[in-house]
């Protein structure tokens, strides 16, 4: 973790700064609606409130709209100087492209970033089930980096561990992914009833990324309790030979957070 004194805070559709392990000092972008999770995933390691909106109800006048966006990153812009932040991140409390206005958010996002924090990347969050939509494709391929989830390396695991809506399957989420140029790939490990660290996950999840030839993975556990008690960290030593075993067989940078 940083050493670095704990930065001063604001909250709403733009909040933070947090003092992130992989992103430095950020400012997160939440574009669904407030106050319970919008997901087309229900991980078992989510640590969003365990209530959520459905998917089928109409949410658009309760979504963040680029005005309100605008509005919360103006605010940051008089708290934090430029020098403060090193990243912008679109996520939120939920799947980040399930937002109608997500295209002009990133528009909003990227102009912020060039006029008031130059040196900082935008980034966006996301599980990767909307990336065979060229809408979604065309809004993130603005950003500097594209972060896609990739836990399970096969769909028994997937189905447990991230349980998606409706009848997706990992090699559907796999081919999703594979739309996307120039991405990172990130994984969460957990030990418990669900556990992605046994060695037959490990390879078959590895021969994935091997598959999707990320620029580089990002692989880490539970840093905050998870809504729903099922499972439990692994240890930095775990992940640690987890991204050697990674680099050793695919070639691919691997960094355990």
């Amino acid at each position: 973790m940083s050493t670095r004194q704990a930065p001063q805070k604001i909250a709403g559709v733009v909040s933070g700064l947090y003092d992130s392990r992989r992103f430095g000092r950020t400012l997160c972008v939440n574009p669904l609606p407030m106050n319970s999770r919008l997901c087309n995933f229900d991980c078992i390691y989510c640590e969003c409130s365990a209530s959520s909106w459905p998917l089928a109800w109409d949410l658009r006048p309760a979504f963040p709209t680029p005005e309100d966006v605008h509005n919360g990153l103006a605010d940051a812009a008089k708290t934090f100087a430029a020098d403060e932040l090193e990243s912008i991140i679109v996520s939120g409390n939920g799947e980040p492209t399930l937002s109608p206005y997500l295209d002009a958010i990133v528009d909003i996002v990227n102009r912020a970033r060039d006029r008031d924090w130059p040196q900082a990347r935008t980034i966006i969050l996301t599980n990767g089930t909307l990336c065979n939509r060229p809408a979604v494709r065309a809004a993130i391929a603005k950003l500097d980096e594209r972060i896609i989830k990739l836990d399970a390396g096969s769909n028994w695991m997937f189905d447990q561990l991230n349980r998606p809506a409706g009848r997706l399957c990992a090699p559907e989420l796999l081919r999703r992914i594979s739309m996307v140029n120039d991405i990172v790939i990130q994984s969460m490990f957990v030990h418990g009833p669900i556990d992605n660290t046994r060695p037959d996950e490990i390879k078959r999840w590895s021969a994935w990324l091997t598959q999707l030839r990320p620029a580089r993975v990002q692989i880490y556990s539970l840093d905050r309790q998870p809504a729903k008690n099922w499972v439990r960290g692994v240890s930095p030593n775990e992940l640690n030979s987890i991204a050697e075993y990674v680099e050793s067989t695919t070639g691919i940078r691997a960094e355990a957070f």
